[in-house]
């Protein structure tokens, strides 16, 4: 992937007018820049990993369309010179790339039922859908296990294709109405939502 090159000075001009992200995608065990803002470049990293965890690290620069390039020396001695790289992407292009793009099938585990999963899917990201189903009020909460990221458009087709298959597992509520509980081991279930999913998969299996 092709970077523009510009100085530090640039690079931070541009971040304090909030037009771009400076992210530090160096090796975890490396220690942040030594600039007042160096450990704010590598949480930067961590959460475009978090917008996008359907996308491997080695590949978020490219995700994200990352513009631009900017080099600052961390140690300078009478014999060596180290170099460490910022990658600068522009603020509005990780806003585009976030937009519903990606849709997840998810399985979630609760220890008050620990011979139940729930099979659901949603349009957001799988934390905040489990929060909101939390929210809803539980006397045991649903905590995330493994999702799938899939196609927009694909997540409820391929959810409904799951519970079809494993109808015969399906545990509903004492009113007799339908839900999203089986009886089955996490595992299996997973097995089962990447077998259906696999076709319309953007990215990696997510195990939480």
């Amino acid at each position: 992937m092709y970077f523009t090159k510009i100085t530090p000075k640039k690079a931070f001009l541009l971040e304090n007018k909030g037009e771009i992200t400076l992210v530090d995608v160096s090796l975890n065990q490396l220690p942040p820049i030594e600039e007042d803002c160096g450990q704010i470049w590598k949480d930067n990293f961590q959460r475009l990993l978090t917008r996008a965890p359907h996308i491997s690290p080695d590949k978020i620069l490219d995700f994200f369309s990352a513009k631009y390039v900017t080099e600052l020396i961390v140690h300078s001695s009478e014999s060596e010179i180290v170099w460490r790289y910022l990658y600068g992407i522009e603020n509005k292009q990780i806003q585009d790339r976030i937009k519903d793009n990606v849709e997840y099938v998810y399985i979630l585990v609760n220890a008050g039922y620990p011979n139940l999963v729930k099979i659901g899917m949603t349009i957001t990201d799988v934390p905040r859908r489990v929060t909101g189903i939390n929210n809803a009020g539980t006397v045991h909460e649903w905590s995330a296990r493994f999702a799938i990221p899939v196609e927009k458009g694909s997540a409820v087709k391929i959810e409904k294709q799951v519970h079809r298959a494993l109808a015969s597992l399906r545990v509903s509520s004492d009113k007799g109405r339908t839900r999203e509980f089986f009886n089955i081991d996490p595992l299996t279930a997973f097995d089962k939502v990447r077998e259906v999913g696999s076709s319309f998969m953007v990215g990696n299996p997510i195990i939480f």
